[in-house]
């Protein structure tokens, strides 16, 4: 709206907002000066008034008082709220404990485990060995169809065979 639009045709704005218990009344009107005066009044379910806003306006500064407003209430906002729950401990650290959790299996690797699984090593013996989670070991073994899904470990033998 320029301010010849404003001069020739008086605009008023008179807006009713409920948002939950708040009742927000909004009155734009052209003042002679040409600019707009704005006045935002919120009250309470019991008639209070909570907020109340009032500003004159140059059409021409509409938009960039827009992005100040906007921007100065979001941080209003911020700086109001209660602080942030401390962010939780991160887990523990698991990459001492199996070194190699995450890292490809080579062949040599698959066949040394074949090996040692076929020779009767227990979980542990193959967790130390190869450096992988006990799921890490039991999934590889599976995928070599070593060992069906879900069975039991075999028991152990009492030596290579």
């Amino acid at each position: 709206m320029n301010d010849t639009a404003l001069q020739t045709s008086p605009i008023t704005l008179d807006r009713r907002l409920l948002l939950g218990d708040t009742d927000y009344q909004v009155t734009a009107f052209p003042t002679d000066d040409h600019r707009i005066d704005l006045c935002i009044v919120s009250t309470g379910p019991d008639g209070d008034v909570l907020s109340e806003l009032s500003a004159g306006l140059s059409p021409a500064d509409l938009p960039n008082v827009t992005e100040v407003l906007t921007s100065t209430l979001a941080g209003l906002i911020g700086m109001t709220r209660p602080a942030p729950a401390p962010p939780q401990a991160p887990p523990p650290d698991r990459g001492a404990r199996h070194p190699n959790q995450g890292t490809r299996w080579t062949p040599d690797d698959d066949d040394r485990l074949r090996t040692r699984f076929r020779a009767g090593a227990r979980p542990r013996e193959l967790m130390a060995e190869f450096g992988r989670s006990r799921n890490a070991i039991r999934a590889r073994l599976e995928r070599l169809t070593e060992l069906e899904p879900g069975a039991p470990w075999p028991p152990a033998t009492s030596g290579p065979q």
